[in-house]
């Protein structure tokens, strides 16, 4: 699960995001960072399986995978710049090592105002799916 994400990851920084891709939207010292950048949230898959009535799932088997993608920045200007990043890995595969991947897909939820922070930022959430079999 750690080299699919390492492939999200990848696809991401591919499409014009480099140097933007984060797992945290805080620093080491716990501050939020005040940038324009995507986090992208680690994540187990969401289901293994190999499409066999009566096989026990194992860890090398066909896994589902959904990772949230949140851009943040300090305008909504911003948000929409990155999403519109992300919105490029539609239809790419992303590259995991001994597997075969399934193109990307990608839901976008509304965009919206983190007012617990001064001064607010702007963030956007979207889900980025595929599907990793094995090789």
């Amino acid at each position: 699960m750690i080299t699919e994400w390492e492939a999200a990851k990848a696809l991401l920084e591919s499409v014009g995001l480099q140097g933007r891709v984060r797992d945290a939207p805080t620093d080491d010292k716990g501050e939020v960072v005040r940038a324009d950048y995507v986090v992208l949230y680690g994540a187990g898959p969401d289901g293994l399986g190999d499409g066999r009535y009566g096989t026990v799932p194992r860890p090398e088997s066909d896994a589902d995978y959904e990772f949230c993608v949140r851009g943040i920045s300090g305008d909504a200007h911003g948000v929409r710049l990155l999403m519109e990043r992300v919105l490029l890995a539609v239809g790419r595969k992303p590259v995991v090592a001994g597997r075969r991947t399934d193109p990307v897909t990608i839901s976008f939820e509304k965009a919206k105002v983190d007012n617990s922070v001064s001064p607010p930022l702007h963030f956007q959430d979207a889900w980025l799916k595929f599907t990793s079999r094995r090789g």
